[in-house]
């Protein structure tokens, strides 16, 4: 399990990062302390009525998690959009959750949908924000889909030509 050293707060502390689901099924992201796997901080946020793409979550980077956003962007763990919410009188931002080959070889994972079929996606290469569309590069092919699965299904025909 890959840990991470928290500099946000003092004191600096080893954590482990651990996705899990929340009920609705978006993505939660928590970070446990090394030592004694106690609950650190919950660093997601999970607003329903928010519309996000399969590998976005939003950041709590607010209250007693100000710095949190900081903390994933070093360590790889999400890419940042421009998109966010207002929430009450803060700002959340949307950020994509970037695949754990990236961040935490070794990590611990939860994550899981059924129709991932445990596996999480990686970030797609590029977003069209006009229509939704994603760009991933398999294999040196840039491929546009709506998920990341579809991509794959599509490699083969694409490799046939």
């Amino acid at each position: 399990m890959k840990t991470f050293t928290v500099n946000q707060w003092r004191p600096s502390t080893e954590v482990f990062v651990q996705l899990g689901n929340y009920p609705n099924g978006r993505v939660s992201i928590s970070l446990f302390d090394a030592e004694d796997g106690c609950p650190y901080a919950m660093a997601s946020v999970n607003l329903p009525d928010v519309l996000l793409a399969d590998n976005e979550v939003l950041i709590k980077d607010y209250s007693e998690n100000e710095g949190i956003l900081d903390f994933l962007l070093e360590n790889n763990i999400v890419t940042l959009t421009d998109k966010g919410v207002q929430s009450g009188f803060v700002w959340i931002p949307v950020c994509i959750l970037n695949d754990e080959s990236v961040w935490g070889p070794g990590n611990q994972s939860v994550y899981h949908t059924a129709e991932e079929d445990n596996q999480l996606s990686p970030a797609p290469d590029e977003i069209n924000l006009d229509n939704g569309k994603k760009m991933w590069v398999i294999k040196d092919y840039r491929i546009w889909a709506d998920t990341y699965q579809q991509a794959l299904s599509l490699l083969p025909l694409i490799e046939s030509c």
